[in-house]
């Protein structure tokens, strides 16, 4: 009896040894950079976990090459943790001697007089505007004036401006986006996101100072395009571009579209 009792203290305290190591060997790799799928985890959730930011998930998709979907990810797989960019070291300044500067005496230059000359004032002839026979003119009411730069001219807003949500990737796979091209969105709103909805893309560009104090006042915003959902799975979207002004990149933001801007039509004649 007393030898059961002592197999049995044996194999819990074996059973437990294992358990222990098994944490800590978790716990190491985690620190190293390397964490092992659990069951119900997502990228979303780990990214929110060790990156502190779940919009960050397509960082941790890009530094796990063998994850060719990132809606299905399985347990028991690693996924690298480690920083994506190393900070680079700055070299050392050089020193550079500096050479004795030997002033030079200004060559002395004679001034010379411009003679006067008489200018005369030309008027120009009156300008008479033709038109086309059988084209009667029109009245200002009579035709609405079209700008189409006004559609991907910009605006001017804080540097907190971040929109509504955010680029992903693209089912391509590619560095520039395009009209046609098929996206992968998140947002970052209560407002819901239904497939139809249209939405505009645009990124930070210049930064706007005060022309008087040069002090920094806000930041121009450049408008890249339009999309459409199409498609939902979970937390994430799929969205088709409608329109590019210019080349769509990963990391560009969503913001509501606005059709009186987006769709405006000259008046038929």
């Amino acid at each position: 009896m007393k030898r059961l009792m002592g197999f049995h203290l044996i194999v819990v305290i074996v059973i437990s040894l294992i358990f222990a190591l098994t944490l800590m060997a978790q716990e190491k790799k985690e620190e190293e950079g390397v964490y092992t799928i659990k069951k119900g985890d997502t990228l979303w959730d780990i990214s929110a976990k060790f990156l502190k930011d779940p919009f960050l998930w397509p960082k941790l998709w890009q530094k796990n090459p063998y994850i060719t979907n990132p809606h299905w990810i399985y347990p028991g797989n690693p996924v690298r943790l480690s920083a994506f960019e190393e900070a680079k070291k700055e070299e050392p300044m050089k020193v550079v001697e500096e050479k004795p500067v030997v002033e030079e005496k200004p060559k002395e230059v004679k001034e010379v007089k411009p003679e006067p000359v008489e200018v005369k004032k030309v008027e120009p002839p009156p300008v008479v505007e033709k038109r086309p026979e059988g084209i009667a003119e029109k009245k200002p009411d009579e035709e609405k004036r079209v700008i189409p730069e006004i559609r991907y001219s910009g605006f001017i807003a804080g540097f907190d401006h971040k929109g509504i949500g955010i680029v992903l990737d693209n089912r391509e796979g590619k560095n520039l986006m395009a009209e046609g091209d098929l996206l992968y969105l998140a947002f970052k709103t209560a407002e819901p996101i239904l497939i139809g909805n249209k939405y505009t893309i645009f990124r930070a560009s210049d930064i706007i100072r005060d022309p008087v104090t040069d002090k920094k006042i806000g930041r121009k915003y450049s408008i890249t395009g339009n999309l459409e959902i199409i498609d939902q799975s979970g937390k994430f979207y799929t969205a088709k571009v409608l329109e590019a002004f210019d080349a769509i990149l990963k990391g560009d933001m969503i913001q509501p579209y606005s059709k009186e801007k987006m769709e405006i039509e000259q008046k038929k004649r």
